[in-house]
């Protein structure tokens, strides 16, 4: 069987139960696309859907002024230690600066909800603060300091285990993120990796749902540094035996899960690699690799970002994602990357899924052109309240 038609029989299967996806930009015939210029009050008409726009703090200072882009905006973040404390490092002071108060006093005026984010990527530290007596109580109380004097509409809160995404999921954690919702400290969002959702109980991920506003599942890195060949960074499909967007949304089906409370995060960014070949999935060469955001290739592909020999641009139809290769001294490369049409299959799955929002990772890295929010207008339609 050949590759491509392969790869269609492949995907069809990995699909089947999402239903009839690609009717997706349109519901009973009727195609939801906002004119171009209206705000948020009008938008609000479309229902409360999310579209939530995480802001890294290095990236202040070279953002587009957002204003209808986004519906919920996540400062990320500050870091947390593993006895409850934040700390107050130079990416977190940020939360305090001129240019990021510039940022949040326009979200707000346009009718939008700024979010503080709150962050902590490391096991050990992971197992102190839920397993020290006192610790999750002493950060509560820190967080609703910050988000009192910051006037913030919510938190977000990304504890990220590395190496074992369900053990984010246990009983004290998610008493604690119901208590942060009681305690009066406005929306509480929580992150979570793909397989938070394709590897916890049915009765786990339920609970988990049921103590926050929103569960942002990270629909992203599925390729990512580290891995032995390049491919998708956020694939819609993929060939039997491998992980996808689209296996992750049939789990979420098949459990019952409470949809509307589920974000779905997508990338603006890819990752380019050094590879032995010029092949889709080509096998990665050690030791070299860089991120590579929207915005930079688009200068790429535009000529922008110098001379590339042999500059190759392909689409995969079933990851749903654009990549290009190119040779520079002697050497191949390629890039997978997000662009308009790979972004707007992205939103026609998320409206196809019926979950309650999308976001993106990260505010930033498409540049200051408008294309993409133009994309998530068009195919997404609406925000939230």
């Amino acid at each position: 069987m050949g590759l491509k038609r392969k790869a269609f029989w492949v995907g069809a299967a990995t699909l089947m139960g999402l239903g009839v996806w690609w009717m997706a930009a349109s519901k009973d015939g009727e195609i939801l696309n906002p004119l171009d210029g209206w705000r948020r009050e009008e938008a609000k008409k479309w229902g409360d859907r999310k579209v939530i726009g995480f802001l890294p703090p290095w990236f202040l200072g070279k953002i587009r002024d957002y204003c209808d882009e986004v519906s919920h905006l996540v400062f990320l973040g500050v870091e947390v230690d593993g006895e409850g404390n934040l700390v107050w490092e130079t990416n977190g002071k940020k939360i305090g600066s001129e240019e990021y108060q510039k940022v949040k006093e326009r979200i707000k005026k346009c009718g939008g909800k700024n979010i503080a984010g709150f962050k902590l990527f490391e096991d050990d530290k992971l197992d102190e603060l839920f397993g020290g007596e006192g610790n999750l109580a002493n950060l509560k109380k820190q967080i609703a300091a910050v988000v009192e004097e910051g006037r913030f509409d919510g938190v977000n809160i990304d504890f990220e285990y590395q190496s074992d995404p369900t053990k984010i999921v246990n009983q004290g954690f998610i008493d604690w993120l119901a208590g942060l919702k009681r305690d009066g400290l406005g929306e509480v969002e929580v992150d979570v990796f793909v397989n938070t959702i394709n590897k916890s109980s049915k009765e786990n991920l339920d609970k988990l749902l049921a103590a926050v506003d929103s569960v942002v599942v990270m629909a992203y890195d599925f390729h990512r540094p580290g891995v032995d060949f390049a491919g998708a960074v956020a694939p819609i499909g993929a060939e039997k035996g491998k992980r996808s967007i689209g296996e992750m949304v049939g789990r979420i089906n098949e459990l019952g899960l409470d949809k509307r409370k589920i974000v779905l995060a997508f990338p603006l960014y890819g990752y380019e690699w050094k590879t032995v070949g010029e092949e889709l999935g080509a096998k990665i060469v050690r030791g070299w690799y860089q991120t590579a955001s929207y915005r930079r290739v688009g200068e790429i592909i535009e000529g922008k970002a110098g001379e590339y020999v042999d500059l190759k641009l392909n689409w995969d139809d079933l990851s749903m994602s654009p990549w290009l290769s190119y040779q520079e001294d002697g050497q191949v490369y390629q890039i997978y990357y997000e662009d308009v049409k790979s972004i707007g299959a992205k939103m026609d799955l998320a409206k196809t899924a019926e979950v309650g929002g999308v976001g993106f990772w990260a505010l930033g890295y498409e540049g200051k052109g408008g294309e993409v929010w133009k994309v998530v207008e068009e195919r997404w339609g609406g925000f939230a309240n």
